[in-house]
């Protein structure tokens, strides 16, 4: 029925471009941001299950860089070691040459004097080795905190230098330094040993970790991404619909100028 009170068309094209202006409005705000929840009433289940994802990211994240930081730590370790091998394996060559009768005592006394140079050089390297301020040969068990792997414990330990009793300035004096030397060539291999043991370990560990962000990242992605693709075909909808709800808007307001016509 016509009436000049009340535009019933007029009323449901207004609701209805209300509806599509909001719908506009929340495209474009997912195309300039590129997240499909960009507030609670988006999908509050999805924002719930992202928030703890986004977490578990975080989370696994530093767990792996702790990880890594440990390995590195290591790695200073056992080449730190590679050097004491090498000088150790030295001093064994200086003994040997030592116990031989060709040798004078000026001979020894050079031999001694480099042999003295590589006790002080090793004691050097176990006092003053480092990493981030820490002593690595501290014999200090360090707590690597690795995410859902716990926490994973790590030391480094303190390794026998020779003593500088040991000496080169005679044959018998050189055949007790070499089982000397030979013994803390075992003892320092055995450490590097254990040091590689542990690096394998925690390369795993941080293989695994970076396994978790990877999917842990795509979950979330899968649910907070906006789809590109659909927005914009969700854009054209909304612009046209905008457009015509516009066009019928007015074409309502002047239905009631007809009902004029009535009253000539």
């Amino acid at each position: 029925m016509p009436s000049i009170l009340n535009n019933i068309a007029a009323l449901g094209a207004s609701r209805q471009l209300g509806i599509t202006n909001q719908g506009l409005q929340q495209t474009i705000q997912r195309l300039t941001t590129g997240k499909r929840i960009n507030q609670a009433s988006d999908d509050a289940a999805g924002l719930a299950i992202s928030n703890k994802l986004n977490a578990d990211i975080k989370i696994a994240g530093q767990a792996q860089r702790n990880t890594n930081d440990a390995t590195s730590f290591l790695q200073v370790a056992d080449g730190v070691l590679d050097t004491v091998t090498n000088l150790l394996t030295r001093a064994a060559q200086l003994a040997q040459q030592s116990q031989t009768g060709t040798v004078d005592t000026t001979g020894r006394a050079a031999l001694d004097a480099e042999f003295q140079n590589i006790i002080t050089t090793i004691q050097n390297i176990q006092d003053n080795t480092t990493f981030s301020g820490t002593s690595v040969f501290s014999a200090n068990t360090l707590a690597v905190a690795a995410g859902g792997f716990g926490t994973v414990s790590i030391s480094v330990t303190t390794f026998n230098t020779l003593s500088t009793a040991n000496a080169l300035s005679t044959a018998a004096l050189a055949a007790t330094a070499a089982a000397s030397i030979s013994a803390m060539l075992t003892s320092v291999s055995a450490l590097r040993g254990t040091i590689g043991a542990s690096e394998q370990e925690l390369s795993a560990i941080s293989s695994t970790l970076g396994i978790q962000v990877q999917n842990f990242t795509a979950a979330y992605s899968q649910i907070t991404d906006a789809n590109v693709a659909d927005e914009v075909v969700n854009l054209s909808k909304y612009q046209i619909l905008n457009q015509s709800g516009i066009s019928a808007l007015s074409q309502a307001n002047q239905a009631g100028q007809s009902i004029l016509a009535l009253l000539r």
